[in-house]
């Protein structure tokens, strides 16, 4: 029998869509389906891999929450975290749950793809899709994301620091981090720094509009600037989540300054190795001298950083982990 990969048909593909490509590399033919699968929440993300001699079924939480969806966990196999932290787990098959790393948004199909599966899928789902915009609205997203193949390592500059994020209204340790970056930046004579938080759309900064950068830019603009930026910084987001930034940054392979992380990872990213660890103006300081005056040494941590990436957090690495996790 050949093998058959079956995915929840209400999943989203925007945010998941990552996983998506994975199951694509590795299996070629999937088929979206719900009758298969409980009444999940809408956009739980599983599937279900399937032989004569073979199942496996496995869900892939990539909500920004530590928090475990226990139904999900009890009817799994395997239960892939993006945000994984011991603090969080169940006193029941907590041992079912991997830490997988994060992950972020990527073009999978292109414009006929996306329309058809999205057509597809509305007719056949539509008696079970609560949120029939944002069902549609998350095929067309994802379309306007890149492909993998364009998070590449590429060389960088010197000098010039490119840096734009959010402002987060519950989450003052990730704004104040991005801050105290924006601010050390701006402050550091031998750097070029462009960039500051984007507005939000309220106008409510709060308390930041000194470090607004006013510029709207394209994505393919900001990717560009992004590979040419000569490092970049990293914090926790939303509920201290591993946010897409880490993972593009590592599948662009940049030398990374990052505060410390919350939730657990495949493996541990080391200082000095893979990235540089700095929570103070003095260690950004610091981490900003080194990248800026030793080639040589941003150039291992650009190099490592990929290859971390390439290791732990491809699509089709995440979907091998969990399908050989026993």
């Amino acid at each position: 029998m050949k093998v058959k990969v079956y995915i929840y048909g209400l999943c989203d593909v925007f945010y998941d869509g990552y996983y998506i490509q994975g199951i694509k590399e590795l299996y070629k033919d999937f088929e979206f389906n719900i009758s298969k699968f409980p009444e999940f929440q809408e956009e739980t993300f599983a599937f279900i891999i399937e032989d004569d001699n073979y199942s496996r079924k496995i869900i892939i939480d990539s909500i920004d929450s530590a928090q475990i969806d226990l139904m999900g966990l009890e009817w799994c196999d395997v239960y892939g975290k993006v945000n994984y932290n011991t603090d969080s787990l169940p006193a029941k098959d907590y041992q079912k749950i991997v830490a997988i790393g994060p992950s972020f948004g990527v073009k999978i199909w292109n414009l006929f793809e996306t329309l058809y599966h999205w057509a597809f899928n509305f007719i056949r789902f539509k008696n079970s899709i609560v949120n029939k915009r944002g069902f549609a609205a998350n095929y067309w997203r994802q379309y306007k994301r890149f492909r993998l193949n364009k998070y590449n390592l590429t060389e960088s500059s010197i000098n010039e620091v490119f840096f734009l994020n959010s402002i987060w209204k519950k989450e003052n340790e990730t704004n104040n981090n991005r801050a105290l970056f924006i601010e050390t930046c701006k402050k550091n004579k031998n750097i070029d720094f462009e960039g500051g938080f984007v507005s939000r759309s309220n106008g409510d900064n709060l308390g930041y509009d000194a470090l607004i950068y006013s510029k709207i830019i394209p994505l393919k603009t900001y990717l560009k600037k992004l590979k040419n930026s000569a490092f970049v910084f990293n914090t926790p987001a939303v509920l201290s989540c591993h946010g897409w930034k880490l993972a593009e940054f590592l599948a662009l392979g940049k030398a990374i300054i990052t505060t410390s992380h919350y939730n657990k990872l495949p493996a541990d990213l080391i200082n000095e190795k893979h990235l540089l660890y700095a929570e103070t103006e003095e260690e950004i300081n610091k981490a900003i001298e080194k990248l800026t005056t030793d080639s040589s040494f941003k150039r291992k941590l650009e190099l490592e950083s990929r290859n971390y990436f390439e290791i732990y957090l491809t699509p089709q690495k995440v979907i091998k982990r969990l399908l050989e996790n026993k």
